[in-house]
């Protein structure tokens, strides 16, 4: 099998950037002259690919599935589950956006949302395919790709999240079960986190780190650290590190320097 961005980064694009996280997720986009590729021993990831603008003709196989040969859209994508042979091409320039997801990731998110048969997961392929959710994320995923900044390794990680709980639920042959809401963490573990949290700002926070704190998923921590502050674990992080960059510039008499 092949890695899907080793695969990709050895056709000539025009331009392309990827980013690698420690949870088992890459992003990748690319910017293609017409090109050719093919997995004819399966790739190593879950390959979803969004596209960005439209191609006039592409061609995609996927054994057990068939073949789309047509137009691909602005908005559309297309789902290549691990292990399965296939190929693709496509007769014009195009920009795509890649998201490769190890198998580990998507059964350990089985795993933490309890999904039935867990073992027997497997993702569905998906020819040409169109979610309004998969388009929202793939924008803020873009957009933390192009732009970085705070906390971009803890937000990513909690999209990537949000990303393969999604496609257990609809592109799957097991669904997750839905939890019970419990109304939020308890006040000894919520403190313990703010603490945690207030103790490291200076550091890069990741969810799955901060959730080991209180022994939880990191699925089932983020969803219960909401309802306790309203806010998202990436959201808190956030504001927080705002907080302590205006106290340091009370307390220091920091001067913000205008640059000629």
């Amino acid at each position: 099998m092949s890695d899907p961005l080793d695969t990709l980064s050895a056709q000539n694009a025009i331009s392309e950037r990827s980013l690698r996280l420690e949870q088992g997720l890459t992003l990748h986009y690319r910017h293609d002259r017409p090109g050719a590729l093919a997995a004819p021993a399966g790739l190593s990831h879950h390959l979803l690919t969004f596209f960005l603008t439209s191609n006039s003709r592409q061609v995609t196989r996927i054994d057990t599935c068939g073949e789309h040969d047509g137009q691909m859209a602005r908005g559309e994508f297309y789902l290549f589950p691990a292990e399965m042979s296939g190929q693709t091409s496509w007769h014009s320039e195009d920009e795509t956006f890649h998201i490769m997801i190890a198998p580990g990731l998507l059964r350990k998110t089985a795993l933490a949302t309890d999904c039935a048969n867990p073992d027997r997961l497997e993702l569905l392929p998906t020819l040409k395919g169109r979610d309004r959710k998969i388009e929202n994320l793939v924008q803020l995923m873009l957009s933390e790709l192009n732009n970085g900044g705070f906390a971009q390794g803890l937000y990513l990680e909690s999209l990537g999240s949000i990303l393969c709980i999604h496609l257990l639920r609809q592109y799957s042959t097991v669904k997750p079960i839905i939890r019970q809401s419990t109304g939020g963490l308890a006040p000894t573990k919520l403190t313990h986190i703010l603490d945690y949290i207030h103790g490291h700002l200076d550091r890069d926070l990741k969810l799955a780190t901060i959730a080991q704190q209180v022994d939880l998923s990191q699925y089932y921590f983020a969803s219960q650290f909401k309802q306790s502050m309203g806010m998202t674990p990436h959201q808190y992080v956030n504001q927080q590190r705002i907080e302590k960059a205006k106290r340091l510039l009370k307390t220091k008499n920091y001067r913000l320097v205008k640059l000629p």
